[in-house]
């Protein structure tokens, strides 16, 4: 008998248009977005599927990421829980057996946007990439940015931009080194984290980063869940290979105000195509500049490496996620389109 997961209350299928109530398992292979604001509902709901998950398919890894402090845990049958902090929650800044051509330039993507550097610094990150064999990368991401910064001083390119990204570089190195919690949590080692394991063989883990700052999150889980892309192969089954849980995602996937960067466009305008005109490219601060946010190169190049790594990469390798959320309007629009069941709690 095909095994069905009851979620409480009926909802809309966008895709078939019914309105159901206890779904096939193979209706995880897509994704699930749960919002509203009471967080007492969300909670019940989300551990309400999640303890089913664990008593009906013990095959189905579900990896549970906390992002704020609810006091709820104990509503969740876990096989393991990591807090932020503890010595053994790894997650590698880099993780994979392989260099290919496609993994440098998505791993490039990623430490971009993490930092928000100026969008041709990943084409200085590529390059340094190259000259480090598999297994010979710097053990800590600190290095890595390191190495990067002194490639860009001994090869200089345009003097503000030089000037402008190393800046910036220096400012990255800056952050990670002021939490060394953060800085060994990223450590690079050779073997796969425990979590990732556990998950992978079917158990359900949680990583609690609710005591964690935003700004860190926004650099953990990415870097998380590229792990997962690593870990997990591309195939073609019936039910999901996996499930990720990205409970409480209002800041981190927070999407950026485009209504306000176009608006600021349009007033700068001349002042974009005077710098164009003086230069090949705007620099990081003369891009800000224009559209009005001194988070702009931050915000875009996050969103996308977001849609990329879940609704590309990891959708691909049959990888669901179940995210929850108070308002689905200021959510990335991906997760908005891209969830075929939305679940609203009054």
């Amino acid at each position: 008998m095909a095994v069905r997961i009851n979620l409480g209350t009926y909802v809309h299928d966008y895709s078939s248009g019914l309105e159901i109530e206890n779904i096939p398992l193979e209706y995880f292979k897509y994704n699930i977005l749960i919002y509203g604001k009471d967080q007492t509902e969300k909670s019940a709901l989300l551990s309400h599927i999640s303890n089913q998950l664990y008593t009906r398919v013990p095959d189905v890894g579900v990896l549970l990421i906390k992002l704020s402090s609810h006091e709820d845990t104990h509503l969740y049958h876990l096989d393991r829980v990591y807090e932020y902090g503890n010595q053994d929650l790894e997650i590698p800044y880099f993780y994979g057996n392989a260099l290919s051509e496609v993994n440098r330039e998505h791993f490039e993507r990623i430490i971009n946007a993490l930092f928000g550097f100026h969008f041709e610094v990943r084409i200085i990150i590529g390059i340094v990439l190259m000259h480090y064999k598999i297994c010979r990368f710097p053990s800590s991401l600190v290095d890595l940015l390191t190495d990067v910064k002194e490639y860009l001083i001994k090869n200089p390119y345009d003097e503000e931009f030089n000037e402008s990204n190393v800046k910036s570089i220096e400012k990255a190195i800056d952050f990670i080194q002021e939490d060394p919690i953060l800085e060994r949590t990223l450590w690079m080692h050779l073997d796969t984290p425990r979590w990732l394991s556990l998950w992978s063989e079917g158990k359900k883990v949680c990583i609690d980063l609710s005591e964690c700052d935003i700004r860190y999150q926004k650099v953990l889980v990415p870097l998380l869940l590229q792990a997962v892309k690593e870990h997990m192969p591309i195939n073609n089954c019936n039910i999901p290979s996996g499930i990720v849980v990205l409970q409480d995602a209002d800041d981190l996937l927070n999407k950026p105000p485009y209504e306000d960067y176009k608006r600021q466009y349009s007033i700068n305008r001349d002042y974009y195509q005077e710098c164009e005109q003086e230069s090949y490219f705007l620099t990081k601060e003369q891009l800000e500049k224009v559209y009005g946010d001194k988070s702009y190169l931050y915000n875009v190049q996050l969103e996308e490496v977001f849609s990329n790594l879940i609704f590309d990469k990891l959708n691909d390798r049959e990888v669901s996620f179940i995210t929850t959320r108070r308002d689905p309007s200021r959510i990335y629009d991906d997760f908005r389109n891209y969830s075929q069941l939305r679940i609203k709690l009054d």
